[in-house]
């Protein structure tokens, strides 16, 4: 392939010497390199833009498509709720088993199309934190009340164990308690028998929540992805319980914006120990966009 043509001129007649030409030689190698190089940069450079534009498009068409599904879901699970507290008449007990699972269904659903949601807001650089005073026992004991029924469907020991005089925190409870609902499910959800425990500390000056389950545990290999976006402990027993391998990844990115971490500890056939820290008073959001 020609890139180019090198034009040498001089202005006394005769060839020029050996080591002239070798220099020009060396010289029109090098111009060769450059202008391949600069070739090579402005194509990669337009293809980061085109990635860039498809990402945006992406995370658009993913809110919207969130927003469309989930404005139907809300009016059918209002209604249901409304046709089980007996609004429209007394249902009958087969009606009332049918109206119990749809509400169970339409609520794993909405779960699954807020997390899609959350993702395009953190691929888009739009989510962001409400911060505000909270109390952490409030948010622990809530995340409780949504799921303990749950651990008792399944007969499992579900406590928790919260420091007292904890200080008042600074940052955003609603999400807060959205990473905590996550990593108390996800326990229930993978624990077939024994216990799940909630453990809510205060550590040199830090907020440290654990929850501690009898799972089966994660190998160490899996440890390392399952924060990943749509990755999930590669086992039987995990895709058999289903789930967008999404939930952990959003609660990383809160946590972090948080100015926290969260981490597991965990061995195959001994259980899991999720945990997270953060500190109490968040003034400012990390990585605000």
């Amino acid at each position: 392939e020609i890139v180019g043509t090198l034009v040498v001129r001089r202005k006394q007649p005769g060839e020029f010497s050996k080591s002239t030409v070798a220099l020009l030689e060396t010289f029109a190698d090098q111009s060769v390199l450059a202008i391949q190089n600069a070739r090579l940069f402005r194509e990669i450079e337009e293809k980061s833009r085109e990635l860039e534009i498809a990402s945006k498009h992406k995370s658009q068409f993913l809110a919207n498509m969130s927003h469309e599904l989930r404005t139907p879901l809300n009016a059918i699970l209002g209604y249901s709720e409304l046709m089980l507290d007996s609004i429209y008449g007394e249902p009958s007990d087969k009606m009332r088993t049918v109206l119990e699972r749809l509400q169970n269904n339409g609520r794993h659903l909405l779960g699954l199309i807020n997390d899609v949601l959350d993702l395009s807001k953190i691929e888009a650089g739009q989510l962001t934190l409400s911060l505000g005073d909270y109390s952490l026992r409030d948010v622990v004991h809530g995340v409780i009340s949504a799921v303990e029924p749950l651990a008792a469907e399944k007969r499992l020991d579900f406590k928790a164990e919260v420091a007292p005089d904890l200080p008042a925190g600074r940052g955003d409870e609603r999400r807060l308690s959205q990473v905590l609902l996550n990593l108390v499910g996800n326990a229930i959800k993978f624990t077939d028998k024994g216990e799940v425990a909630i453990r809510a500390s205060l550590t040199n000056g830090a907020f440290t929540v654990a929850v501690c389950d009898t799972g089966p545990g994660i190998a160490l290999a899996d440890q390392a992805k399952i924060f990943e976006e749509f990755q999930q402990a590669d086992s039987s027993i995990t895709r058999t319980k289903g789930g967008t391998g999404l939930g952990l990844s959003i609660a990383k990115r809160i946590i972090e914006m948080h100015g926290g971490r969260i981490w597991v500890e965990s061995e195959p056939g001994k259980g899991s120990t999720f945990a997270f820290t953060l500190p109490v008073r968040v003034e400012a959001q990390v990585g605000q966009p």
